[in-house]
């Protein structure tokens, strides 16, 4: 087995991990997504508005970097 391989099988593993993490923060996905909403709204004050737009770049960098792991662990077990 090759280190490529290897590493592979690393991200597949952690790609996994990191989709059940998704799966079982569901709602506070949706709750970042309707929060984001809110901040249109004038209805928050600065350090509100900071933690919202910060969970929600910390949910698209959690996206991104499972479907990269997926896709990158996809690719280096693939035979040739």
């Amino acid at each position: 087995m090759t280190n490529k391989k290897v590493f592979g099988y690393i991200f597949i593993v952690v790609a996994v991990i990191l989709t059940l993490a998704i799966v079982g923060q569901v709602s506070q996905l949706f709750g970042a997504i309707l929060d984001f909403f809110k901040v249109f709204t004038g209805t928050l004050d600065g350090h509100q508005v900071g933690q919202v737009v910060g969970a929600l770049v910390y949910w698209i960098f959690h996206f991104a970097l499972t479907i990269n792991l997926w896709i990158y662990g996809r690719r280096c077990i693939r035979n040739k």
